[in-house]
């Protein structure tokens, strides 16, 4: 199992530092800092724990955000005590549990190896479904838009195990049509690409429940 070396974690610190700039530009539209330059990661794929890290990082800032902006507890991990079976290195340990405790570990996960574009969207899937879901409770039916007409070609058979998860990201925008996970799904995400996902699912959660005027000018 590789190290997690210091370059690394710094580089991959900077993905999530641009990532979080973006979410500030939607929650305060007026202040436009500049974002944090790419970083080495940005060009390399990401393993599956370096995805872990990183996506429970943006949940757990995304539903702290969503809880101060609708004034409503926005949470979507389970109550309890999250278990994980077999090894893993301390450092995603915490994050591990995070993403598990929304059900969003991907079927055939392995942390030390390059995680494949199409295991991202699953996540993606079932947080956005389990998030949406406890939207929908909290808050009632949504506002915005939840589905499209024009939708983007995915590269897998629809008997793949992915595909009704990418069809559902589809469906409801949320990620863009232009991802590579639609057409190149079963290749290794690149760090650079991570942060654009989350961005899309950001920006479609708030289109659905939240009427911000900005957008439109």
């Amino acid at each position: 199992m590789r190290n997690f070396s210091l370059f690394r974690s710094a580089s991959l610190s900077l993905l999530m530092a641009a990532l979080l700039w973006s979410q500030a530009q939607r929650q305060q539209p007026h202040l436009h800092p500049e974002p944090p330059k790419p970083a080495a990661a940005y060009d390399q794929p990401l393993t599956g724990y370096e995805v872990v890290a990183l996506f429970a990082e943006y949940v757990q800032n995304l539903e702290k955000g969503l809880t101060e902006a609708f004034q409503k507890p926005i949470r979507t991990g389970t109550a309890g005590v999250v278990t994980l079976t077999g090894k893993h290195p301390a450092w995603v340990v915490d994050a591990l549990k995070e993403v598990k405790a929304r059900g969003a570990i991907p079927p055939q996960f392995n942390g030390a190896k390059p995680m494949p574009r199409y295991q991202v969207g699953m996540m993606l899937a079932r947080y956005a479904k389990r998030l949406d879901a406890r939207m929908r409770a909290i808050l009632g039916d949504p506002i915005g838009k939840t589905e499209f007409r024009t939708q983007p070609r995915i590269a897998l058979d629809p008997k793949h195990p992915a595909y009704a998860d990418l069809q559902f990201l589809a469906q409801g925008a949320w990620v863009g049509a232009g991802s590579p996970l639609y057409y190149k799904p079963t290749e290794p995400i690149l760090g650079k690409e991570l942060p654009d996902m989350l961005k899309d699912l950001t920006q479609r959660i708030l289109e659905r429940y939240r009427d911000e005027p900005h957008l439109k000018e």
